[in-house]
């Protein structure tokens, strides 16, 4: 079972749930570093941090999204796919951007803290709209 969780194309959608978790957290570990290395040696402003940091988390996740973890596609033009994979990224990083916004300076949460509340809650709508919207065959 665990090759098949690790190992060749699937369809299967808990394979697709596992592997989503395990490249987002490597995605996620990019995006948290990028923030980390922006805001603390650069003196950035967390926001400008986090965004720069999703951008990047982002990128490598669609990158491992369509060589690992999914093996349908809607959509054929790779151009097209990846502007909708990134466009609902966008709508994601607004939803990032303002959870971190709100639990950092509405609630006085840690700014690395909100950051893990903000990708947790962003990973659920993240997942669930390029599954459904990108990643599922459509029937004929």
């Amino acid at each position: 079972m665990l090759k098949k969780i690790i190992i060749g194309k699937t369809d299967n959608s808990k394979i697709h749930l596992l592997r989503s978790i395990f490249s987002s957290g490597i995605a996620f570990a990019a995006d948290f570093l990028i923030l980390i290395l922006l805001v603390e040696k650069f003196h950035l402003h967390y926001i400008i941090s986090g965004t720069a940091g999703f951008l990047t988390g982002t990128t490598l996740l669609y990158f491992i999204s369509v060589s690992w973890i999914f093996s349908s596609r809607r959509i054929q033009r790779k151009s097209l796919e990846y502007a909708l994979f990134i466009f609902l990224g966008i709508i994601g990083g607004i939803l990032n951007i303002l959870f971190l916004w709100v639990f950092t300076d509405k609630f006085a949460v840690y700014y690395m803290v909100s950051r893990m509340i903000a990708a947790t809650l962003v990973f659920f709508f993240n997942y669930l709209s390029r599954k459904l919207l990108i990643f599922t065959e459509t029937k004929n």
